[in-house]
């Protein structure tokens, strides 16, 4: 990708070569040099760092290979203003600002950047929601043809945007989650669902990438990340980030303790069943947390249940949940043997998911009786 400003030529004798291509002529720069013995004589190994400009030969268009090899260089920070378009897209845009200045994002952030950086990062974050895209190459492209929050509106360039995004540090994402969690009400009660996934990572050298066990296996590093939301003010509350080789289950306690740590006394996790196990359970216990975990439905104690109840609830009209045209019932058992108290289960049973696991069934007994 070609950078849409210009920067000279750099004058290292022996190193830049010129080569013309049809209409364009591309700058390179020799960055190795490998002897190959059975010619014996040196191979240069080149790279594409831009392309000339027509109007100034001097001068020359870079990519991304020209900032790897010469980063000394000062790149111009901001686009040139007459690259805007002459309609601008706002309605998005004061949504997205009203809500900003109602959690009062600006002033937070003010305690890291100055005017710059803030606007910057609300508006990547505009960006983000409103292209549904976070690649900062494309920046510049949203940023012709909507309002920014930048001074003047100004529009930085993508490589700008590269080393503001690096410039952040895990005391900035550290402090801004203390300060964001601490304007919340804690004296209310509340239910945070807590979730995670994994990323598949193919960007190099990266210290959380681990081997470890993905949703998706590519047989490459990954990493895991993880988001606490409020479900009743439908909040995001905090992330995590965490190396791949470590498992849900073993995450949540130090979930747990960071939840803690924010102030938060009142609430009840919703979880998925990633994270089912008697330790965490017990842990969430000892900390008089409330919380609503789906259960792995093979597991033996559940099956025992499952099967116990069959038949009480799944036509009765009086286990009927209408939003969700399935039937449901709630029972007390103990969860395992030693347990100190009874658990409440509940029981789902939807038709139309019956329907058509029966027919998943008829198909694989039917491939399977051919082969």
């Amino acid at each position: 990708m070609y950078y849409d400003f210009l920067v000279k030529i750099p004058e290292n004798t022996g190193k830049i070569t010129v080569n013309r291509r049809g209409e364009t002529t591309y700058i390179e720069y020799t960055y190795a040099r490998h002897y190959n013995a059975e010619k014996k004589y040196n191979v240069p190994q080149r790279t594409t760092i831009g392309k000339q400009s027509r109007v100034d030969p001097a001068m020359m268009q870079p990519n991304q290979n020209f900032i790897k090899f010469f980063p000394e260089v000062a790149l111009p920070d901001e686009r040139n203003h007459s690259d805007r378009s002459s309609c601008l897209r706002v309605g998005a845009f004061l949504v997205i600002r009203k809500i900003m200045e109602e959690y009062k994002l600006p002033e937070i952030l003010s305690d890291y950047w100055d005017n710059r950086g803030v606007g910057l990062f609300l508006d990547l974050a505009a960006y983000s929601i409103i292209c549904e895209n976070n690649a900062g190459q494309y920046y510049p492209d949203y940023a012709y043809n909507h309002p920014l929050l930048t001074e003047d509106m100004t529009i930085y360039s993508d490589s700008t945007v590269s080393r503001f995004l690096s410039s952040i540090t895990s005391d900035d994402k550290v402090g801004f989650l203390n300060q964001w969690n601490a304007s919340r009400n804690h004296r209310e009660q509340i239910y945070i669902s807590y979730d995670s996934t994994n990323k598949n990572c193919q960007a190099g050298d990266i210290e959380m990438a681990e081997f470890g066990h993905p949703k998706d296996d590519q047989g490459v590093p990954i990493f895991n990340y993880s988001i606490a939301y409020d479900v009743d003010n439908k909040e995001p509350l905090f992330y995590e980030t965490y190396p791949g080789s470590i498992v849900d289950v073993s995450q949540l306690q130090f979930m747990l303790e960071k939840a803690k740590g924010y102030g938060y006394r009142k609430i009840g996790f919703i979880l998925d069943r990633g994270y089912f196990s008697k330790k965490n359970i017990q842990y969430m216990d000892a900390c008089q947390y409330d919380f609503v975990i789906m259960v792995k439905g093979m597991a033996s104690f559940v099956e025992k249940i499952i099967l116990k109840h069959k038949g009480s609830f799944e036509k009765k009209r009086s286990c009927v949940i209408p939003e969700y045209q399935a039937y449901g019932k709630t029972i007390q058992e103990k969860l395992y043997a030693d347990d100190e108290m009874d658990r409440y289960f509940h029981l789902y049973h939807k038709v139309k998911k019956k329907v058509q696991s029966v027919d998943a069934w008829k198909i694989k007994f039917k491939k399977w009786r051919n082969f």
